[in-house]
């Protein structure tokens, strides 16, 4: 795996993973590189890159530095 910052965002190192059959409500935000596959329903915040995996739903407000976008969002994005 690369270092945050190095090769594309799908190499970088997952820091956080939401798996299949997770659902969270509420503010999420992180550092570094997040993979999402369940529901988040709310607002992300981040400077930094989400990867919203083929299962993923993601409903609300959505600010991140880096999108890789496969499933599903609702709402407002900005990347």
């Amino acid at each position: 795996m690369l270092k945050k910052g190095s090769g594309s965002p799908e190499q970088a190192e997952i820091t956080a993973f939401l798996g299949k059959g997770t659902e969270f409500k509420g503010v999420l935000s992180f550092e570094g590189t997040i993979r999402v596959d369940g529901k988040v329903a709310g607002e992300i915040v981040s400077k930094d890159t989400l990867i919203a995996g083929e299962g993923a739903f993601l409903q609300g407000e959505i600010s991140v530095g880096t999108i890789m976008l496969r499933g599903k969002i609702v709402g407002k994005l900005t990347a």
